[in-house]
């Protein structure tokens, strides 16, 4: 989970993101947990996506932020989805030329005794799948390419 301080109203929280891609998120705000169900346009999404990688957990006031790509694997050019979290592969619900919509359940991953829903955060056909059911995956490990 990243750490970020949020304020609202004048009253800073700290609070800590899950996946961005999965739904729901789960989040922790001053040490309570919730799991939040977020409705973002399509843009706003894929920033936030790429911004909570980069915020540190410091308070944060009023910079710019400048998103790190994430490593795309070796010969790929597509687009693809990897691992939030380390974890193990518990389901594959998506198939090699499956038509994916943006939000589709892609895949399963079990982390700290919980299953994490891994969502497709933009539609595309699968070109690759990564995994296996029962695989142990790293964080930012690559499980599915689109083309």
């Amino acid at each position: 989970m990243k750490e970020v301080t949020i304020t609202v109203n004048n009253k800073s929280y700290a609070v800590k993101v899950g996946d961005l891609n999965a739904s729901p998120v789960q989040v922790e705000v001053n040490g309570k947990s919730y799991m939040v169900e977020m409705e973002l346009p399509e843009v706003v999404e894929a920033q936030m996506v790429q911004n909570v990688q980069a915020v540190s957990s410091a308070p944060v006031t009023k910079r710019s932020i400048t998103p790190t790509p994430k490593p795309q694997p070796a010969g790929e050019s597509g687009k693809f989805v990897s691992a939030p979290m380390p974890g193990t592969i518990v389901l594959i619900t998506a198939k090699v030329g499956d038509n994916i919509k943006r939000g589709e359940n892609l895949l399963s991953l079990e982390a700290m005794k919980m299953k994490n829903a891994i969502r497709s955060p933009f539609d595309g056909v699968i070109k690759e799948i990564h995994v296996i059911d029962g695989q142990k995956v790293a964080y930012n490990d690559v499980l599915v390419s689109f083309e």
